[in-house]
Order: C-alpha cells, then sequence, then structure tokens
C-alpha cells in the first residue's frame, strides 16, 4: 500500500513546536484536545498519549505539557506529578512500582527512582523528539527518535548512547518481550529487530522512495504502535486500519484484516496469550483468539469523535486506555468504562 501525504516535511519543521508534536503524536493535521489532566487545577486540558502498569494496582500516564498522572488503586483514582518540565511527554514506562522513564520533545528523558515523588532529567546524546521508551530491566533500557535513532542505557539512563541509527525516518514504538528480543516500528512501515538486545537491529520491512513523476515520496504505511508477544510474534498497527503480524520472529509480517475503518490505529497491546488490543481514532478493537477475529468492545462513553493512543495491560484486570482531552478508560475484551477523577 502506497501511502503519498505522509511525507518528511510534515516531521521536520523544528520551528513549529506545539503544532509540531501533535502532528508527529497523533498523525493528523491538526487535534486540539480538551478534558481532564494534571493541569485540571489550572483549567487546562491536555490529550494523553503513553500509560504503563507495571502491577495491578500502580500506573502511570503521560501526555502535553510535562503531564504524568499516578494511580495506586488500579485507576479508579488520579493524581497528578511534579515532573519539572514542560515539554510534551510522548511515552513512559516503569520496571517496578519504583523506577520508571518518560521520553518525549526536545530530547527530553526524566527518570524516577521512587514512584514518581520525584524526577530527574538525564541526558540524551541527541536533540531529537523522543518518542517511545520501554525498560527490560532497572538497567536496561531503550528509546526510539525521530531521524531512526534508537538509545540505549545498561545503567538505568545515567548514560544513554545511540546504539543504531539507519536513514533519516522516524521510529514511533519499541517493545520487548524479554532482554534480547524486540522490534521498532515508525514511518513508512519500517520494522527493526533485535534478538540479541540491541547488539545488532535487522530491518524486517518499510520502503520510501521518490515517485519519478510527482517527485512525492511514496513508501509502507505509516507504523504506530508494535507489541512483543514473545521472540516469535508480535503485532504491529498504523494507518488507515492497517494491522500486521509476525509469527516466524520477524522473517515474514502479514496484513491482518481486522473488518474495521480506514481510521489511523495508534497503540496495541496483548495478553501475551491470545488476547490482542487495538485503538485508534474513533475505533478500538478486540480479539480474544489471537487475531482470527475481532469485535468493538462497548465504550462508555463512546469513542466515536476521540481517539485512544496508549493502550497497557494492567496485571490480571484487564487493560487500561488513554487518549484524548484526558481520557482514561479501564475494561477488558467486552465492556470500557471512562473514569472520573
Amino acid at each position: 500500500m502506497q501511502l503519498e501525504s505522509y511525507n518528511r516535511s510534515l516531521f521536520r519543521q523544528t520551528l513549529w513546536s506545539v503544532l509540531r508534536v501533535v502532528a508527529v503524536l497523533i498523525g493528523i493535521s491538526w487535534v486540539v484536545p480538551g478534558g481532564v489532566t494534571a493541569q485540571q487545577e489550572k483549567g487546562l486540558y491536555h490529550g494523553l498519549f503513553s500509560v504503563s502498569f507495571p502491577t495491578e494496582q500502580e500506573g502511570w500516564v503521560c501526555g502535553r505539557w510535562g503531564t504524568v498522572l499516578h494511580t495506586k488503586d488500579g485507576g479508579s483514582t488520579w493524581i497528578s506529578q511534579n515532573t519539572g518540565t514542560r515539554f510534551t511527554l510522548s511515552s513512559i514506562y516503569f520496571v517496578d512500582h519504583h523506577n520508571g522513564w518518560a521520553v518525549g520533545d526536545g530530547g527530553t528523558i526524566i527518570h524516577t527512582q521512587d514512584g514518581g515523588r520525584s524526577w530527574v532529567k538525564q541526558q540524551s546524546p541527541v536533540p531529537y523528539f523522543l518518542m517511545g521508551v520501554y525498560f527490560a530491566t532497572p538497567l536496561k533500557g531503550w528509546i526510539v527518535t525521530e531521524w531512526t535513532h534508537i538509545l540505549y542505557t545498561v545503567d538505568g539512563g545515567k548514560a544513554w548512547r545511540i546504539q543504531f541509527s539507519d536513514e533519516d525516518y522516524i521510529l514511533k514504538a519499541i517493545s520487548f518481550c524479554d532482554p534480547l528480543h524486540g522490534w521498532a516500528v515508525g514511518e513508512y512501515g519500517y520494522i527493526y529487530h533485535t534478538g540479541d538486545g540491541g547488539i545488532s537491529w535487522q530491518k524486517q520491512g518499510g520502503f520510501c522512495t521518490e515517485d519519478e513523476a510527482t517527485g512525492k515520496l511514496v513508501g509502507g504505511n505509516f507504523l504506530f504502535d508494535v507489541v512483543a508477544v514473545n521472540p516469535q510474534t508480535a503485532w504491529a498497527v498504523g494507518i488507515d486500519g492497517y494491522v500486521t503480524k509476525t509469527v516466524d520472529g520477524g522473517e515474514t509480517w502479514q496484513e491482518v484484516i481486522t473488518g474495521a475503518p480506514r481510521a489511523q490505529l495508534y497503540c496495541v497491546n496483548s495478553d501475551r496469550k491470545s488476547t490482542v488490543m487495538i485503538g485508534g481514532k474513533g475505533v478500538f478493537l478486540s480479539s480474544t483468539d489471537r487475531g482470527q477475529t475481532w469485535h468493538s468492545p462497548v465504550f462508555e462513553p463512546p469513542i466515536t469523535y476521540g481517539w485512544i493512543y496508549g493502550l497497557a495491560r494492567r496485571g490480571s484486570s484487564g487493560f487500561v486506555a488513554v487518549g484524548w482531552e484526558g481520557a482514561i478508560y479501564l475494561g477488558d475484551s467486552s465492556s470500557w468504562y471512562r473514569v472520573s477523577y
């Protein structure tokens, strides 16, 4: 499938701060969020982009303007945390209820060792927009960025270095199923895989060329998210309702037909057994048989005119989804409800 409208110039207008943040994170030209977030007490309402639950009870979400929220009761109630930054935070990940990282615009990396009571800035080796973060242990972690960079640390972020770089595209998300096996995905359908903890990364998909007749860039489907289920299995989702899956460690990737509308799909997650969840712009999909069949769970209130951007497992208690207007939903394969806080 060809993609002409998503060209690199959309993501390289470095003087466009907030507008550029929205375009990159949401994948559309213009979004004006409004809802409930950490800045509620100031009357400001911002979108949320990522969620992480290291245990069933404790979780964190992040979003625009340095927003981080924390729950201790499985998502029923949330409080804001002082992150010390106003940059948009695009991704957050906690390995346990103490150690977490959030990354975002302006090369921002913040880290906590006390569950978010205090956050400390860490130094990025590149000034790019940092898109996704994942830690396999409290010491070993990765970040994906613009310009196809993968950053790596072995000391909890005291020092970050460039582990891998390629052509000048955007990597949007990264996921590992164990400390050795992981995938990174992004612009123009690019997929990279490692089986050795990032010592080497191999390209498994994606292309971008210039149309000789029009001079426009054309390429594979823009991928927004990936989840590594096991060393052989991973899912990725992207624009126009595109879903793809590998069951052979990435030697082949096959499109999965879900029957969903051709909307942007922003996030995917799995219980690493048989359940797969996918969220996007006005759409949410669930499968309990490894993608053989799909249905749309009931959302109260509906997400018809909104979007879900971040999705995480909540132990054995289901999943958590976050998105537009500070929305936080709790649910499972059949029904979801929005949390008021």
